[in-house]
């Protein structure tokens, strides 16, 4: 939709994957939308193909399907477990996940396949090969609660902010193992680095920070019990006390502020947010 009488020129970054071996069958090429309505034909193409649209964000508008249906989430697991584009992957995921916690939020979580999704997604995420630490950062984040709040009609904050914050349990306590082993891995790599009290600004070291930041704040989601409290404040508390930058130490006390409880638990919240202050 658009206010203007005319189409405007939209370019539209196209690739095209098989969905049944996951192989991209058709390199990114831009498409030059000129009309209201346009073909674009594909030769030489066999079995089931999935185009990734508007890759790398390749122009400021939303893709809305013409009519709703139940492959549509399916289809978004794919693109956000297989699609080649690191833009396209991101928001495969936020929309998997932004259904989820509207369903949360609903009640009627269990009546779809969409946690099943969105577990697989995150799993695939949190498992990525290579060094790029920031991509895979923002793939196990999910969407804010402003950003949900523009998707409803009526906001309830506190409702939303539960939701939200159930769905965030839920992919914490089941990948909990795995999330503590990336959190372990980061931290001995930065350490080993010699990062020390020089900060270091190239993208890896950044990534880095950013990617360990977010698995904290899963990490420290998890506090049901005493237990769990103490050992989440605790993490929390470490990260506080031997980050020299203001990103970790302010992740960590962002962890921190949310907790009470436990004596041991308030002591170390109370002590970060004095030193901080």
């Amino acid at each position: 939709e658009s206010n203007c009488d005319e189409p405007l020129l939209i370019p539209i970054s196209v690739g095209l994957l098989d969905k049944a071996s996951g192989e991209e069958v058709v390199a990114t090429k831009v498409l030059e939308l000129k009309e209201k309505e346009q073909t674009f034909e594909f030769d030489g193409l066999n079995g089931d193909i999935l185009p990734s649209m508007l890759r790398g964000f390749s122009a400021p508008v939303k893709l809305v399907r013409a009519e709703a249906d139940a492959s549509e989430e399916e289809d978004l697991a794919f693109l956000a477990a297989r699609d080649t584009d690191g833009f396209n992957r991101w928001e495969a995921g936020q929309k998997l996940y932004t259904s989820l916690i509207f369903q949360t939020l609903e009640g009627n979580q269990d009546e779809s396949k969409t946690l099943n999704y969105v577990e697989e997604a995150f799993g695939r995420a949190l498992n990525m090969d290579g060094n790029d630490y920031s991509i895979q950062a923002y793939a196990l984040t999910l969407p804010s609660e402003s950003t949900l709040a523009e998707e409803m009609t009526v906001v309830d904050p506190v409702a939303l902010h539960k939701a939200r914050g159930d769905v965030r349990v839920s992919l914490a306590r089941k990948y909990l193992s795995e999330i503590r082993a990336k959190y372990d891995e980061l931290t001995e790599a930065m350490e080993s680095s010699g990062s020390g009290e020089d900060i270091k600004l190239d993208a890896t070291s950044i990534g880095q920070r950013r990617l360990r930041n977010v698995l904290l704040g899963y990490l420290c989601c998890i506090k049901d019990t005493a237990e769990e409290r103490d050992a989440a404040s605790e993490l929390a508390m470490k990260q506080f006390e031997s980050s020299y930058g203001m990103t970790d130490r302010y992740s960590a006390l962002n962890c921190l502020a949310s907790m009470d409880g436990e004596e041991s638990v308030v002591a170390r919240r109370d002590a970060a947010l004095q030193k901080f202050y």
